[in-house]
């Protein structure tokens, strides 16, 4: 297979809405193009287009009000620097950006259905390709809309240096120079998954070469120089085809396979009329990877997820151990300065059943499954196959329902720990896509009846809706307070009341901000009292933890560990085995630590409490504060020009301010993920010496060695690296905070100055009342629309 550099293949893919391609047309006539699907609701329907109109609008308002700024111009230097700030503002809100992408994350084991879903979800049929026999890609799979012509798929390789650093961990894990085993370990899946990357790169004889030499075959060189590859076609099926050698192994393959190499694949579906621009679905392959790129790359990707699904077939969902894991790292990442808003069991393959088994083991009668004498046999077999699902279906949700809300209670209680979304968030849907596309092609009207793909779509489409919302509140809002101010600006004489005004605001937000100063040094010492009692406690349990790592899991005398304990040691600390699943010594190691974050985060960084000490009780604080001082009322000799003047610009602050607080607590969101990765990313660090002496020992023997490294290692540096990891945990808190605090010094300023701001020249500037208008109409109709909530 020839690999061709496409154009546009430097472009990442959170890109591709906003870097127009030859073949995405730009304009309103894509916006026309809306969703018609029975998973949307008329309403739905409706409120998306009124969105998308708004929107529209409210950007070519922006647009025009910037054109008659730019064509303005003033003599007098303070009224210049006036000018350049309202240009300056106007131009942030044409580049704000209202359509970031939202994530939903699926997880589920291999033959659990995801692709068939994904495809059916995006109604697709052929879309990913699906396959019953087994071996599949380690990387990250997105699939999303987009308004573009053809279907597309952006493939993301591996760099060479990371090939081949992974290389070396495989070649260790195939080799025997180094092994004291009695007997060969071909049953091991370490060895195994090792030999299935090589083989399928390298040939049948790629498990067998040394390091050099399959570095010497240099299978780069068919790879394209920018590390992408670009594959177009007019339809999902030839898209799957041409899509296999990068995902999967399949029997009959002739072609080159490349899906060891693979780091990640974006899938572009045009013209979606299912789901919306902008929901992106990843389809993850597992919980890490032995790369260290892609498992990094699986960690940022489930932090920013809004929504996870757990696949799982339904016979296997209420007892399925990775169903509770995967469940365990999501709430996990959750509360680790993720995104996740909500969390939903999906249970595959309900179709699947043997009915008279089932009604026998649940004793069902003829009578609860509608069945009579009267029925012939393919009527009667059909019935009690229908009722035996439908009972099964009910029973199923039901229990996983109750199970993890258990689950649920437990987690919080243990970690004392709020999330942005409580148990009420955990969904539990009973889908068979074979089900769905028969009822697609012949019934319809029975879809939703019948299986839950569309309350799945409608499940996305909530999550957007309700953020889409959101943000466009605060854009409408920010633009409406922007023509307020200029449409007030037109003043030929000095306003005393003005004047006045500001000096009394002025003070309360100067007041105000050396109180959340305060309040900021006030949080900050108290992390790093929290953070000095993770470090001893983290001292205290270093050894148990080392020496839970370095000996076999279950306390079984595992032949094989010695290449599992190198594999952890060739990736910093951190792997994903195939025995005994996701390994990471530096978070153990650093889990007090962890720990101590999460109790201060509970009670000051997040956001679904209002407690007075917490950066929310805050930050609401600031706000009455100066809404309270901004609302009382003029002197009763006041004008009513005055009266009108200030009514302007007291709305005009109101939406800056609340647009401010809305900005930084997305700023907190986002860098909350640096501040709780900064004490294993530091025992990473300090511990990367003694992994890579362990990684460098060889020959028979080689297990007491390796375990004697890291144990010393930890002995004799413990006290060192955990202050160091406290240290850049505060190192991160610091930067967040003194972000924090240029961000609302700085943009509250702008805002007294442009509230208080006259313009005074002979030059008066344009007339905005047009523009005031139509954003007013928007606005009330934005407005009314959150009112109603």
């Amino acid at each position: 297979m020839e690999f061709e550099d496409s154009e546009g293949a430097n472009s990442t893919s959170s890109d591709v809405r906003r870097n127009q391609t030859p073949e995405t047309p730009t304009g309103r006539k894509q916006r026309k193009r809306k969703l018609k699907d029975p998973s949307i609701t008329a309403e739905d329907y409706e409120l998306w287009k009124n969105y998308d109109k708004w929107e529209a609008e409210t950007k070519k308002i922006v647009e025009a009000v910037l054109k008659k700024l730019e064509d303005s111009n003033s003599n007098k230097p303070n009224e210049e620097d006036l000018l350049l700030t309202l240009k300056k503002k106007m131009q942030q809100l044409k580049e704000k950006c209202l359509q970031e992408n939202i994530y939903v994350g699926v997880f589920g084991q291999t033959g659990a259905g995801k692709s068939t879903l994904l495809n059916a979800v995006f109604k697709e049929k052929s879309l990913l390709p699906t396959s019953s026999s087994g071996a599949c890609t380690s990387a990250i799979i997105k699939v999303q809309s987009y308004e573009g012509r053809k279907f597309k798929a952006e493939i993301e390789f591996l760099s060479e240096q990371n090939w081949n650093d992974e290389l070396k961990l495989l070649v260790e894990l195939c080799g025997k120079e180094d092994s004291d085993d009695e007997v060969d370990d071909e049953d091991d899946m370490e060895v195994e998954t090792a030999k299935n990357k090589l083989q399928t790169v390298y040939g049948s004889s790629g498990p067998e070469k040394s390091y050099e030499e399959l570095v010497k075959m240099n299978i780069y060189q068919n790879i394209p120089k920018s590390g992408k590859k670009i594959l177009r076609e007019d339809n999902a099926e030839e898209l799957s085809r041409k899509l296999d050698p990068y995902i999967r192994s399949q029997p009959c393959q002739t072609s080159k396979i490349y899906w060891p190499i693979v780091k990640s694949i974006s899938v572009y579906i045009p013209y979606c009329q299912i789901l919306p621009e902008g929901v992106v679905l990843i389809d993850f392959p597992g919980l890490g990877d032995s790369n260290k790129t892609r498992s990094e790359m699986w960690k940022t990707n489930l932090m920013n997820c809004s929504s996870v699904w757990i696949v799982s077939a339904i016979c296997r969902a209420v007892n399925e151990k990775i169903v509770h894991e995967i469940f365990g790292t999501s709430i996990k990442s959750a509360t680790n300065g993720g995104r996740c808003h909500d969390v939903a069991f999906i249970c595959t393959k309900t179709d699947d059943i043997e009915e008279q088994e089932y009604a026998r083991d649940y004793r069902l009668t003829n009578e609860e499954m509608n069945l009579t004498d009267d029925n012939d046999l393919l009527e009667y077999d059909g019935k009690q196959k229908q009722s035996c699902i439908r009972h099964r279906n009910k029973h199923v949700k039901e229990t996983m329902k109750k199970q993890y809300e258990e689950k649920w209670t437990k987690l919080m209680t243990k970690g004392s720990t709020q999330l942005e979304f409580s148990k009420d968030d955990l969904c539990v849907y009973t889908v068979s896509a074979k089900q769905y596309w028969k009822l697609e092609q012949k019934e319809p009207s029975n879809i939703f009846a019948e299986t839950e793909i569309p309350s799945l779509r409608k499940h996305i489409i909530d999550l957007y809706m309700k953020e889409r919302k959101k943000v466009l509140n605060i854009y409408v809002s920010e633009v409406w307070g922007m023509l307020l101010l200029l449409i007030s600006l037109n003043q030929n004489k000095q306003n005393e009341i003005l004047k006045s005004r500001f000096n009394t605001i002025n003070k309360a937000f100067q007041m105000s901000l050396e109180d959340f100063n305060e309040h900021l040094e006030d949080i900050c010492r108290s992390l790093q009292d929290h953070l000095k009692h993770g470090v001893r406690e983290a001292e205290k349990k270093s050894g148990q933890v080392i020496q839970q790592h370095i000996e076999p899991r279950g306390g079984r005398n595992y032949q094989g560990f010695h290449k599992t304990l190198k594999a952890i040691c060739r990736n910093d600390g951190v792997f994903n085995s195939a025995k005994f699943g996701p390994i990471d010594i530096n978070h153990d190691l650093s889990k007090p630590l962890h720990q101590k974050i999460d109790h201060f985060s509970d009670s000051t960084l997040q956001f679904n409490k209002g407690r007075r000490h917490s950066m929310e009780g805050r930050f609401n604080s600031i706000k009455l504060s100066l809404t309270n001082i901004i609302d009382e009322p003029l002197p009763t000799k006041s004008t009513a020009e005055n009266a009108w003047v200030w009514k302007c610009r007291k709305d005009f602050m109101k939406t800056e301010i609340n647009g401010l607080f809305y900005d930084l607590k997305k700023q907190i969101t986002e860098r909350k993920q640096h501040f709780y990765n900064a004490p294993s990313l530091s025992v990473q660090c300090s511990m990367k010496p003694a992994y890579e002496e362990a990684t460098r020992k060889k020959g028979a023997g080689v297990l007491p060695f390796m375990k004697k490294i890291l144990k010393e290692h930890v002995e004799e540096k413990h006290e060192e690296f955990f202050k160091d990891a406290r240290d850049n945990a505060m190192e991160q808190f610091n930067d967040m905070k003194e972000k924090l605090k240029k961000e609302i010094h700085g943009r509250m300023t702008i805002t007294l100055e442009l509230g208080f701001s006259q313009w005074s020249g002979h030059n008066p500037l344009p007339d905005f009342q047009k523009e005031f208008d139509q954003i007013t109409l928007i606005w009330n109709e934005v407005k009314d629309l959150s009112d109603s909530d």
